[in-house]
């Protein structure tokens, strides 16, 4: 019936994202940086389960961050690399980026990031239960926090330290004061949350030292001020049961079992203790009831650990296995020692054959592998040359056709329109039905729409006249679900790469609204002086890629890509969403 298992139960309420605590650096004059490290926020904040797509960001930022001026700025996305490896659950690369960051940000005495980084490390000690660790920097933090006078920080360490204590040490004594600070600094400054946490782990704390009146008058107060939590509601029926007030106890643990509980260990506990009260009682028939329920819950949770704890046996069997076998092999060894030194001289020469005869046949087939090679790269050259041909030949048919349209056809309807018009103007009109005139005059009208629709779509003039950053801006202006935004250099490119980075977005972004039923869609290029990237991200319904990426539309891009020998990566995720990235070496 001991409640000293429950620390250990109880699910952390907030955690500190110390990266988006840290404010950008105030002598920072590139907004490029800014803008992108932003974004990579963004995306650990909304897309917390991908955080692959804020690392692109981050890795495509850390090399930039070079020289004393920078370092500031390197030590800020070490530190949010940190943080997007820690969801992935990778500790190795946690650590690696954390110290790092700590390292420079130490050099430079940079306060406000160090809070952020510090306890940061102290939640990666505490995931691997180093509790001396995990203690010293939390403290560490707990000081610059008080230094910059930050209350909000200055709680969210007292609640790490103090959570330290009680769930790693089971030093009860020295986390109270940690946790009733806090609870005083939250009440001042009315966050809720954080007194909260306190008060809860401190009911845990006030049961386990037998202390049942304190425990009850903070049970109490939290009921009264946040409504019902489920560990406190616990922590009332363990008193109530050390009490000997069995009624009361088995009313509080059954109407939490009836609640959603958020860890199926708590719910064993509830079973296990219940039993125990019928038990207790006479109630021999509940209380088996109870005991079978708990059995097959505790079955279930622990199959998984039996697995485990099963393969680590096997892993002990094989390794004394194999030690036996060794020393078995050595003793037979010594005894074949002279025999084996007697067939040395013809081993050697029998390798040395060997091996000439495997160096000529391994000659013989890389000189056919070479030849090979070369066949399939002057077909892959000819192909590629032969698709940027075609592709080239599609761009100047489109143009004549939007040309001819535009100035010939165009010129035909709006001389048509011009006259009839001038008709309508002259007495003769009289005899004339002018409903149909009228009529003929709106048709002209919408002859010369759709004449100016299909010229576009051909070959948008904003392409030719103004560049791809203005034609895209065109074009998701009129989607209402679509939103543009461009990074980087916005120098003109090769007019050719224009219109073929504006085919594929055109393409992928009609697949989203025909096919994904996305309600958001983003068209992001970044531009630099050797690279342009252009990223297309959708939250529609997604599909699996390795049976659908072979489909037409898919396939011209693909051929589009590779004729200007560019890279096409495309992620999505059923339910959540899709993203196609392109990347292209350009010259200016």
């Amino acid at each position: 019936m001991n409640a000293r298992v429950l620390p250990t139960l109880l699910v952390i309420l907030f955690f500190i994202v110390a990266c988006n605590d840290a404010p950008v650096h105030r002598q920072t004059s590139d907004e490029d940086f800014k803008t992108l490290l932003d974004k990579s926020k963004e995306y650990l904040q909304t897309y917390p389960h991908q955080p692959d797509s804020a690392l692109m960001i981050l890795y495509e930022l850390l090399p930039q961050q070079q020289g004393d001026e920078k370092a500031g700025n390197r030590a800020k996305v070490l530190n949010m690399m940190g943080a997007a490896y820690d969801i992935k659950s990778m500790n190795d690369s946690v650590a690696h980026y954390l110290y790092e960051a700590v390292r420079i940000a130490e050099t430079l005495n940079y306060d406000s990031l160090l809070v952020s980084v510090y306890s940061n490390i102290g939640l990666l000690h505490f995931a691997t239960k180093n509790a001396s660790e995990a203690i010293k920097y939390h403290q560490q933090s707990l000081v610059l926090a008080e230094k910059l006078n930050d209350t909000i920080k200055i709680i969210h360490q007292l609640n790490n330290i103090g959570n330290t204590y009680m769930t790693l040490t089971n030093a009860f004594e020295d986390a109270v004061p940690y946790f009733e600070r806090c609870m005083e600094l939250s009440d001042k400054t009315g966050y809720a949350l954080g007194y909260k946490v306190a008060a809860i782990n401190l009911i845990q704390i006030y049961d386990e030292l037998g202390e049942h009146d304190k425990a009850m008058q903070e049970i109490q107060r939290i009921t009264e001020n946040y409504g019902q939590n489920i560990y406190a509601d616990f922590t009332l029926g363990s008193i109530y049961f050390k009490q000997g007030n069995y009624k009361a106890a088995l009313r509080e643990w059954k109407a939490l079992l009836k609640k959603s509980l958020n860890t199926r260990e708590l719910e064993l506990i509830l079973l296990k203790n219940i039993a125990e009260i019928y038990k207790i009682s006479g109630n021999m028939d509940s209380a088996i009831a109870y005991l079978e329920q708990s059995y097959n819950l505790r079955d279930t949770i622990h199959n998984q650990q039996t697995y485990e704890t099963i393969n680590e046996l096997k892993i002990v069997y094989e390794t004394e296995k194999k030690d036996l076998t060794i020393s078995a092999l050595e003793a037979e060894k010594r005894q074949m020692t002279l025999m084996i030194w007697l067939g040395v001289a013809a081993v050697v020469v029998l390798l040395l054959a060997l091996a000439t005869f495997f160096l000529l046949w391994r000659w013989t087939v890389q000189k056919k592998r070479f030849s090979e090679q070369q066949v399939i790269r002057l077909e892959q050259e000819k192909q590629l040359i032969a698709t940027q041909a075609l592709l080239d030949g599609e761009t100047q048919e489109r143009t004549r056709l939007a040309r001819d349209l535009h100035d010939g056809l165009g010129s035909i309807l709006a001389a048509a329109k011009y006259n009839l018009a001038d008709a309508r103007k002259t007495p003769v009109t009289e005899l004339i039905n002018l409903e149909l005139l009228d009529k003929a005059l709106g048709l002209l009208d919408e002859s010369m729409s759709e004449m100016r629709r299909v010229a576009h779509h051909l070959m948008p003039e904003s392409l030719t006249r103004y560049g791809l950053k203005q034609a895209i801006t065109d074009f998701c202006k009129s989607i209402p679900v679509a939103k543009f935004v461009y990074y980087g250099d916005e120098s003109r490119l090769d007019p050719k790469i224009n219109v073929m980075l504006y085919r594929i977005m055109h393409e992928l972004v009609g697949n989203a609204l025909k096919h994904s039923g996305a309600s958001q869609i983003l068209v992001q290029i970044v531009q630099e002086a050797d690279r342009i990237a252009l990223t297309v991200q959708d939250n529609g319904c997604g599909f699996d890629v390795s049976t659908q990426s072979n489909g037409m539309g898919l396939a011209n891009i693909r051929n589009r890509v590779a004729a200007y020998n560019g890279n096409l990566l495309i992620d999505s995720t059923a339910g959540v969403g899709t993203e196609v990235n392109v990347e292209l070496k350009v010259k200016n």
